[in-house]
């Protein structure tokens, strides 16, 4: 007797754990054609989850409760670390997938089904709009930009919205809501501090115009999402044109995970001498870097060495630098140099930068921190940079 009690509770302590690792839910696939996993391109691709910002997001998940109520859940993985979660009914699970199939005839060339025509008024006078879309999803915020094909809407509760004009079955005026939508741009993805770059670039098609203290005009395009060039020139009326500071600098970098981030390039630089002829003097500087963070937070570290017309110079300069966030609109920045020459010190730029959607401005002082003779030499300067940048392009947000 005492056996079978003892394996009938050996049996029960058994079931009850097998009963009780069994998954709350379960992974749905809404369609064959995406997995169970939506990632960031499938996403652009086929239109889908227009309430989350497309540089934002990273990838999501449908999953089912294993409950009564058998309820429906997106979970999404966004870039800023949290997992949001929306519920979606067995009908809009469905409308999903319709999408996604509808799309996926587009894009092999096949009669999509027809469109209901969008109902749109005429003139876009509210800033506040409500948007209908095919797929049955309503997004309401801000009008932030407005574009041929394109509307560009930011919601009370989540980053920034571009919505196609040609998925839109109903647009019209919202009622504004008591509490202002708040959100923060980035500038140029995180590619540089002040003067010295990061190894993450500029997106496909993002650009800027820059004009840095009064006298240096230049601009910086993103040709692929890893390869950008600028070009910084200054318009001095006293010098003539083959004398005039020049500064190119093409950046080659790739993305190895979320956080981190290699790349390197060449700063090819012309400077006028400090004498009476201001004649030019031609450096360049080829250096390898490495960045961990997000285009607001971020650090970087860099090995440069200096390529002139003796050859390349046996002694490297170190670089090393960070940004971060501190609210909506400012960042601090700091851009340093490790000198290990015969002079050795650092010296280096501080200061802020305030980010808007086209426009920033940056202010930095000058250090100088020499490892000798520092009572005489240690100096700082602010403010001795300043900066206003225009951003274009699609990439900025």
């Amino acid at each position: 007797m005492q056996r079978l009690i003892a394996i009938w509770l050996f049996s029960c302590l058994t079931a009850s754990q097998l009963h009780a690792q069994q998954p709350a839910v379960r992974l749905l696939t809404v369609s064959p054609i995406v997995g169970p996993v939506i990632d960031q391109k499938e996403k652009a691709t086929y239109g889908l989850f227009p309430y989350y910002s497309a540089d934002n997001f990273v990838e999501a998940r449908f999953e089912q409760h294993l409950s009564p109520d058998s309820t429906i859940q997106l979970r999404a993985l966004l870039r800023d670390g949290r997992t949001v979660e929306r519920t979606f009914t067995p009908a809009a699970f469905a409308t999903v997938r319709t999408t996604i199939e509808a799309r996926q005839q587009e894009l092999a060339g096949l009669p999509p089904p027809p469109a209901p025509k969008t109902r749109m008024p005429p003139f876009l006078t509210s800033r506040w709009l409500r948007a209908e879309l095919r797929s049955g999803v309503i997004v309401e915020g801000e009008l932030l930009a407005r574009y041929r094909t394109q509307l560009e809407l930011l919601p009370l509760d989540s980053g920034l919205v571009v919505v196609e004009r040609a998925d839109i079955v109903r647009l019209e005026p919202a009622p504004r809501p008591q509490h202002r939508a708040t959100t923060h741009f980035d500038v140029g993805n995180g590619h540089r501090l002040f003067l010295l770059p990061t190894a993450r670039n500029l997106r496909r098609g993002e650009g800027y115009f820059q004009q840095t203290d009064g006298g240096l005009y230049g601009a910086s395009y993103g040709f692929t999402n890893n390869f950008s060039v600028g070009v910084l020139v200054s318009v001095l009326p006293f010098l003539p044109l083959r004398n005039q500071v020049l500064l190119v600098t093409p950046k080659l970098s790739t993305k190895l995970s979320e956080k981190w981030h290699v790349g390197g390039g060449v700063l090819y630089t012309r400077l006028p001498k400090l004498d009476p002829e201001f004649k030019p003097v031609r450096t360049g500087i080829g250096y390898g870097i490495v960045t961990y963070g997000s285009a607001d937070n971020n650090v970087s570290v860099g090995l440069g060495y200096a390529i002139n017309k003796t050859g390349i110079d046996k002694t490297p300069v170190l670089h090393y630098g960070g940004q971060r966030r501190i609210s909506r609109g400012w960042s601090v920045v700091s851009e340093n140099f490790l000198l290990i020459n015969d002079e050795p010190g650092t010296l280096g730029l501080f200061g802020a930068r305030h980010a808007g959607r086209r426009f920033s401005l940056g202010l930095g002082g000058i250090y100088l921190l020499p490892f000798t003779n520092f009572k005489e030499d240690a100096f700082v300067g602010f403010p001795i940079y300043v900066d206003v940048v225009y951003r274009f392009g699609k990439g900025s947000r």
